[in-house]
């Protein structure tokens, strides 16, 4: 099982067969030793970008999911930006990770955006 956040698709045809390929970006492996300090129930992974994009069949999508920015800390020691998985989402939270708003003397930015990603 791999995550990816999905970039776009594409219809490849080649010798007049037509494939349906999405271009991905990669997410690390889960950190077996973040997954063990929260007791198995927080799959922390971190995002690759353009350093690891691959073109994967969309058939072979098994599941789409949403990876949520978390800064997690431990020992007083913050960890970077990592993603947690979060399994069939609603609308609440794609409502949640598009919104920009500003209320008196407070301005809200989108910085930490959730990312809508695929398991193959």
């Amino acid at each position: 099982m791999r995550l990816a956040e999905v970039c776009f698709f594409i219809l490849w045809t080649h010798k007049g067969r037509e494939t349906p390929l999405m271009l991905v970006s990669l997410y690390s492996t889960l950190d077996l030793r973040l997954l063990k300090a929260f007791h198995n129930t927080l799959w922390l992974c971190e995002h690759q970008g353009d350093l690891a994009l691959l073109f994967i069949d969309a058939k072979t999508i098994q599941s789409v999911i949403a990876m949520i920015p978390h800064t997690p800390v431990i020992e007083l020691q913050q960890l970077g930006e990592w993603f947690f998985l979060v399994e069939k989402p609603g609308l609440d939270v794609a409502v949640i990770g598009g919104m920009v708003e500003e209320m008196r003397g407070y301005k809200y930015s989108n910085i930490n955006e959730t990312h809508w990603c695929t398991i193959w």
